[in-house]
């Protein structure tokens, strides 16, 4: 009898082609492998185009079809998730997987009410009011720090201040009892002060009910405060991942120390900034490249 695997998620060779210029096509991830464990915040960081994104976006089921899988695998609770028809990716999408995008937009139907919006989310998880799960409406805003629902039960989605509107999409996610919150580029357009707060809300998620968290990052600030775990993206290949304090006191690579670096400051002046040096650039570019090869010789061998 086999003995069950104790990660939520597990992604193994994810390699993956999306569209290039001049109708080419690009590597977007390069045999990527990377666990998700239960109850743990685990942050994808790196530069725009890196592949942090395109991975997050796999592991909901959001990645779109012109994104091309040459080969790997990512499993969710022991189940293959690449391949599922359409009726199959709903269903994950609105249950045991939930998607925050930096892309308010894209996600809400901005004339719908907050009353309507509730209603259908209820409805996609099949949890009917006053059975289920226990909770009342107003239980689940409190949950997320929204302290008088009864205020924005009226408005149009779209006329909600961007954290209200944060706020009610990890409560989605506790309505459909998901066991994977995917938060990618969630934070983006949120000032300090707001980031530090959906960042607080998550922990406060995750703490309460077990949640695992993935977050996607343009940059390394701060994630020792919250995240358990970190990969460093280079080039569509992980460069190094390991507990977050590991990785950000003893780096492997040039290129991590350099590109922690980069996050400006508000004592810093713009000819002050840090840049990434070409030395450290090539040397992540080399230790990528190399890691696929090796894994090349290792299947063929």
């Amino acid at each position: 009898m086999e003995t069950p695997a104790t990660a939520l998620l597990e992604v193994r060779g994810l390699t993956v082609e999306r569209p290039g210029t001049l109708d080419d096509r690009d590597i977007g991830l390069r045999k990527v492998s990377v666990e998700v464990d239960p109850g743990e915040i685990f942050v994808f960081a790196g530069e725009k185009g890196s592949g942090k994104s395109l991975l997050a976006q796999f592991i909901a089921g959001a990645a779109g079809p012109q994104m091309r899988v040459l080969r790997g695998s990512i499993r969710f609770e022991g189940r293959e998730i690449l391949g599922l028809n359409p009726r199959e990716l709903r269903q994950l999408r609105t249950g045991a997987i939930t998607l925050i995008s930096g892309d308010d937009n894209g996600q809400l139907n901005p004339d719908r009410t907050v009353r309507q919006w509730l209603q259908d989310c209820r409805r996609m998880s099949g949890v009917k009011p006053g059975r289920g799960d226990g909770k009342t409406g107003s239980e689940y805003f409190y949950t997320v720090g929204i302290i008088e629902p009864e205020r924005i039960l009226p408005v149009p989605m779209g006329e909600l201040p961007t954290m209200v509107v944060k706020r009610l999409q990890v409560m989605k996610a506790v309505i459909a009892g998901s066991r994977l919150l995917v938060c990618d580029g969630a934070t983006r357009g949120l000032d300090r002060i707001a980031e530090a707060q959906l960042i607080e809300l998550l922990s406060q998620i995750r703490d309460e009910f077990g949640m695992s968290i993935l977050m996607t990052s343009g940059s390394l600030r701060g994630v020792e405060r919250y995240a358990d775990r970190v990969a460093v993206f280079f080039e569509g290949g992980i460069l190094e991942s390991g507990p977050t304090r590991e990785i950000l006191e003893n780096p492997r690579y040039a290129y991590t120390a350099e590109f922690r670096a980069c996050e400006p400051r508000l004592t810093d002046y713009p000819r002050e900034l840090s840049t990434i040096s070409r030395e450290a650039a090539r040397e992540a570019e080399d230790a990528i490249h190399q890691s696929v090869s090796s894994l090349d010789e290792a299947e063929t061998g």
